[in-house]
């Protein structure tokens, strides 16, 4: 009986994470939003070494991973695939605007 039961429970699980994984993306957005924000700032105060041009570099591929996040999120063709793809496109925008904040202030 536990045969049958196993894989039934393991689908429903799959097919109620959809919906949750769908309504986390909009937290990882605004937290790259927030560190591109924050990127931004820096940049603005940096004093226009080297680092920069490469930290101007890093925030707008961050800004371009972050669009391509949104587009995935608004229009999942491939239903949680596409969500799970939104999400860790926010979090990859995150890491470059994090990246960018601490090489603009060196």
């Amino acid at each position: 009986m536990r045969k049958f039961i196993t894989p039934f429970l393991l689908a429903g699980g799959l097919a109620l994470s959809g919906p949750a994984l769908a309504w986390e993306c909009p937290k990882h957005f605004a937290e790259a939003e927030a560190a591109i924000s924050k990127a931004s700032d820096a940049l603005s105060m940096a004093k226009g070494g080297d680092n920069t041009a490469l930290a101007h570099t890093l925030r707008d591929d961050a800004n371009m991973l972050l669009a391509s996040a949104k587009h995935n999120h608004e229009k999942p063709a491939a239903g949680l695939y596409d969500h799970a793809r939104a999400i860790a496109k926010a979090k990859s925008a995150k890491a470059y605007a994090e990246t960018a904040a601490d090489m603009a202030s060196r």
